[in-house]
């Protein structure tokens, strides 16, 4: 697990695993479908002009089905705080099946606008759609998310303190995923107010640098020296306005939004310095669980290479996205049942993306029967000649010298 990949040196702008692999995964795509493109006589153009369109369009549609399957991620706070959750896909956040979906009809409508061949051109970017979408599982697995569940085979993975996969495991108290009480937070009196007895110190407390601590430390000291000022002046007012003035400035001090208050907590609590904190969650992973982006990344490169062999051996245009439509969503649904990050959703007691899986399977086989009506080659699958380049001119010097030598 490598959220973060490195930082841009002078910047301190952070690369994130995630998103470098989907920006391999795109370039990679690209330029594998342009040359196919060159190589059957189709305009790359028109190719790369869909590699845009999808990225665009996949993002928007993988963000749009995550938010809607963990709308409970998002819900809390006001619409603007709302809205810029939504928009933070810098840790991840994508469901493949809904930038898929969303890619698919807008590709769909920029070649049936263009005039351009709907199922020769779809069949020259389904390999790296495939090997896309292998790529971006790497990425899930840099960033810890879409984890498998808790087994004992020996190419189990175990991700660090405060990955999902600790995470939820911690939460739902499975057996072996305790923590030391150094790394819980307890409340001072019963429960919290959600219910809980004990949180865990997040592992982005833990990041904190000693100078983040030192300034929030430092700031934690003028704000409690203001509170204690306010406090006693507090104590000595008799008039009721002065009194609610006081108590507004109390409240906008607000000490409790201060960050890194868990670690800071558990620093004073057990006498430890942060350094030691770090090193005693290093040893608090999760289980083993199935490394399930692996195993997409391991079906998908496979399948990506299946389909640009059936490229250059299809009978009639169209054949390989309707494979790739009918091979992938059920590679899909067997992974999905070795994950423990989906939750069962009322879909007849499957995933979304378990039900999208057959919905999309049904549309690939649909269309491979009805492609055996149809003639090998596409009406508009015309050969695109590039256009002529100037011939080179001359020189005047040369011409010159030529014609005084005749």
């Amino acid at each position: 697990m490598m959220p973060v990949v490195f930082k841009v040196p002078g910047l301190g702008l952070e690369v994130p695993g995630y998103g470098l692999m989907l920006m391999i995964g795109f370039l990679l795509s690209i330029w594998w479908a342009a040359r196919r493109a060159e190589r059957s006589g189709a305009n790359p153009d028109v190719v790369l002009n869909c590699g845009f369109l999808a990225l665009l369009c996949g993002v928007v549609g993988a963000r749009f089905m995550y938010v809607v399957h963990y709308w409970d991620q998002f819900s809390g706070g006001n619409l603007l705080q709302i809205i810029l959750k939504i928009i933070d896909v810098r840790r991840g956040g994508l469901e493949v099946y809904g930038g898929f979906i969303l890619v698919v009809a807008s590709v769909l409508v920029y070649l049936w606008w263009g005039r351009h061949s709907i199922r020769w051109y779809f069949d020259i970017v389904a390999p790296s759609a495939a090997l896309g979408m292998a790529i971006g599982r790497l990425g899930c697995f840099l960033n810890g998310c879409c984890w498998g569940g808790v087994c004992d085979l020996p190419w189990a993975v175990r991700f660090p303190y405060g990955s999902g996969a600790q995470v939820q495991q911690w939460n739902d108290r499975e057996p072996g995923a305790g923590l030391p009480q150094e790394l819980m937070v307890f409340p001072q009196h019963g429960l919290y107010a959600d219910g809980s007895s004990a949180y865990a110190v997040t592992r982005e407390s833990l990041r904190a640098t000693d100078a983040e601590l030192a300034d929030v430390a430092q700031r934690l000291k003028v704000a409690t020296d203001q509170a204690n000022e306010l406090k006693a002046r507090l104590d000595r007012a008799t008039d009721a306005r002065e009194k609610a003035q006081i108590q507004a400035e109390m409240q906008k001090l607000d000490i409790g939004s201060l960050r890194y208050g868990d670690l800071r907590t558990q620093m004073k609590r057990y006498n430890l310095t942060a350094a030691e904190l770090r090193d005693l969650a290093k040893q608090h992973r999760s289980l083993p669980v199935h490394p399930t982006q692996l195993y997409s990344f391991i079906t998908l490169g496979l399948l990506a290479a299946l389909l640009s062999a059936l490229y250059w051996r299809r009978t009639r245009d169209g054949q390989v996205i309707c494979t790739l439509l009918l091979i992938e969503p059920w590679t899909r649904w067997i992974l999905e049942t070795l994950r423990a990050d989906n939750p069962v959703d009322t879909l007849g007691g499957f995933t979304i993306s378990q039900f999208l899986a057959i919905c999309l399977s049904a549309v690939g086989l649909l269309g491979l029967l009805l492609l055996q009506r149809q003639p090998p080659r596409s009406p508009r699958a015309q050969r695109w000649e590039p256009p002529d380049s100037p011939a080179p001119a001359t020189k005047k010097a040369g011409g010159a010298r030529a014609a005084g030598q005749a």
